[in-house]
């Protein structure tokens, strides 16, 4: 086995070739002929600033300026001339095109710097995510990425529980996208279509207290977070939370049929143009403006005679 291995070392390895050159055999274009050292020499500084510039430094850029004029150096045996029809320019690039720096920045993301681990881990423990056993105020006897990955399902079970539950509100899925993410709380109150101060407290602060239940009992041995209450969609008003005039309930009435109150007050202030024009467009449901062009009133001081009008007739449907 041996004898074989070294016959066919003997037979298929060869020393690298070097040629019959002698010193100074090698012509340039700018510096006439010159050794590979003496080319190495004049070329170094210049080719280290060009990959900097480029963004390779340190251990990279050592390895790449020696993989580079190794490329040279086996040109310039194969072909003496080869530097005779390049610029000094055009050879530092030559050595750059062929420094192999793809080839190990493939290599170095194919593994975890622990160096990164170290600056990226705030609580100093990043040598437990690649090496177990190093912490001795550690109750675990497993590494820390286990702790790590263990949490991370306790809280995805927790929400995936919650948004499971709030499915069919959308004003409470919002509440958990609320408290669980970076969204504004005017924002979320936007995406439910809701006022903020109402659906903040008849949603967020519900959401909120099964939050701080759910993870206090999976994340601390004792505390004293209680259950919400069993989960309700509450009854909304036809206008969704928005503002409602308190004197609205007469109109109920009077779209019922019960029309003689209201006709009695607009017989009462027929003789009052505003007044009576009020009335009317607050019993026809029309708008401020509208009912100020119907008479020709200027839109904005006609708002005081609409919500006289308003209480006029929630008194006397009282």
């Amino acid at each position: 086995m041996c004898d074989t291995f070294q016959s066919w070392v003997r037979s298929n390895i060869r020393p690298f070739n070097a040629g019959k050159q002698k010193p100074g055999e090698y012509p340039t274009s700018w510096a006439g002929m010159q050794t590979f050292e003496q080319i190495r020499e004049n070329l170094a500084h210049y080719a280290a600033n060009v990959m900097q510039n480029f963004g390779i430094y340190g251990d990279e850029l050592e390895e790449c300026l020696q993989i580079g004029f190794v490329a040279l150096w086996e040109t310039l045996v194969a072909e003496p001339g080869f530097l005779t029809e390049k610029t000094r320019k055009q050879a530092v690039f030559f050595i750059l095109a062929r420094c192999k720096i793809s080839t190990f920045r493939y290599q170095a993301n194919m593994y975890d710097s622990l160096d990164a681990l170290i600056g990226a881990d705030r609580r100093d423990t990043a040598d437990e995510n690649t090496i177990t056993g190093l912490e001795d105020d550690r109750s675990e006897r497993w590494a820390a990425w286990a702790t790590d990955i263990d949490m991370r399902v306790d809280i995805e079970r927790i929400m995936h529980k919650l948004a499971n539950k709030y499915m069919p509100s959308l004003k409470h899925m919002v509440a958990l996208y609320y408290f669980t993410t970076q969204v504004g709380k005017e924002a979320a109150a936007n995406i439910a279509t809701s006022d903020v101060w109402r659906w903040y407290q008849r949603y967020g602060l519900y959401v909120q207290q099964e939050l701080q239940y759910e993870f206090a009992e999976v994340f601390l041995e004792k505390h004293n977070y209680p259950p919400a209450d069993p989960f309700e969609i509450p009854v909304e008003h036809p206008n969704h939370g928005r503002y409602t005039s308190p004197y609205q309930e007469w109109r109920e009435q009077y779209q019922q049929g019960n029309t003689a109150p209201a006709e009695a007050l607009l017989e009462q202030y027929q003789h009052t143009k505003c007044i009576s024009a009020a009335l009317r467009a607050q019993m026809d449901g029309k708008t401020y403006r509208q009912a100020a062009l119907d008479v020709g009133h200027n839109p904005k001081s006609f708002p005081r005679y609409m919500k006289r009008a308003a209480r006029m007739l929630s008194a006397a449907y009282a």
